[in-house]
């Protein structure tokens, strides 16, 4: 992936709101990470006072910004691609794999999404030490990230759109 893919700005409507949306939401939860690791250090080191449970609402948090991330990049096209191969395809076989390639990516993304349900179903209601969130929190942001990815695949074949 070069440079010019990750800043291009998509042409489609759909995806590029779609893109909006999700790097908004990543942008407020990296700020929100970012000051309480900040104020967790500023405390621990100035002050001799951290707060410890500023560690858990970190670890949800990048649980979530993962699957942002990952989201932000299928949007933009950004996933590892072997172009090298499919460029010597032609037309109609490039379409023909890149639908097959978003249906796939839906049922995996939907098999995922499944088995975390699964997990929260069985530990889901733990709680974390200190501040008591429930396990479900942090690791909701799997399925997150399941339907992040299943909403690019979809507007993938929707409005296919090479960046």
């Amino acid at each position: 992936m070069s440079d010019s893919v990750a800043l291009t700005v998509p042409r489609g409507a759909l995806r590029r709101n779609a893109l909006m949306v999700v790097e908004i939401a990543a942008i407020a939860l990296l700020v929100a990470l970012v000051v309480l690791v900040l104020a967790n250090s500023l405390g621990r080191y100035l002050f001799s006072r951290p707060l410890p449970w500023s560690e858990e609402i970190v670890r949800s948090l990048l649980m979530w910004l993962g699957g942002l991330g990952i989201t932000v990049a299928a949007l933009r096209n950004g996933l590892i691609a072997c172009a090298i191969w499919t460029s010597r395809l032609g037309a109609t076989a490039q379409r023909r794999l890149r639908v097959a390639q978003n249906l796939f990516g839906i049922v995996t993304m939907a098999a995922l999404a499944w088995y975390t349900w699964q997990y929260l179903g069985i530990f889901g209601a733990d709680r974390s030490p200190l501040l008591g969130i429930p396990k479900a929190v942090p690791i909701s942001g799997i399925i997150g990230c399941a339907a992040g990815m299943s909403l690019a695949f979809i507007i993938d074949l929707i409005a296919p759109e090479d960046l």
